[in-house]
């Protein structure tokens, strides 16, 4: 249980202190392991994997609490005037060198309502994709020292459109 939900696992990893909570007159747990200040992470294998909960997980959980939804965008030289347009606030764009050197662009938008109105009204399909807390793109976003100098626009639309496809 986590957060008041329950999660049924195959396995549980964990290298953390831990405490015990006796309940011998439940009938259903007799007991519980408690973890404080931790991260859970349930693998597509069903195992659950306990690691210390560190100051950029804290942030990444909070933000989608909140309903910031992170985004890989494509085609962005359109952006920033779209964005304008429909009145949706977000968070800056980011630049990322991937390999081959190709660039990713990455953009928060702040609320559930802005992703809403930018799903009806992005100018294109198929102009951006939501990234997953787990992808590394996600959490470069947020360290500083993978940002690429967003002034250098050395690449163009034309291979950002075989990156959505691919």
């Amino acid at each position: 249980m986590a957060k008041g939900q329950t999660f049924y696992v195959n396995h549980v990893d964990a290298n953390l202190p831990w405490t015990t909570k006796e309940t011998p007159d439940n009938v259903r747990t007799k007991g519980a392991i408690k973890f404080r200040d931790c991260l859970v992470t349930i693998g597509e294998d069903n195992c659950a994997n306990i690691q210390v909960l560190t100051k950029a997980d804290e942030i990444r959980i909070r933000n989608r609490e909140r309903g910031i939804t992170r985004l890989q965008i494509y085609f962005h030289t359109k952006w920033q005037d779209m964005l304008d347009r429909l009145g949706i606030k977000h968070g800056p764009i980011k630049r990322f060198s991937g390999g081959c050197g190709r660039q990713y662009h990455v953009i928060d938008i702040l609320s559930k309502e802005h992703m809403m109105l930018l799903s009806l009204g992005a100018d294109q399909p198929n102009m951006y994709r939501i990234i997953s807390p787990i992808e590394s793109l996600y959490k470069m976003y947020d360290d500083p020292s993978f940002e690429l100098d967003a002034d250098d626009e050395d690449s163009d639309d034309e291979d950002e459109s075989e990156d959505q496809i691919a």
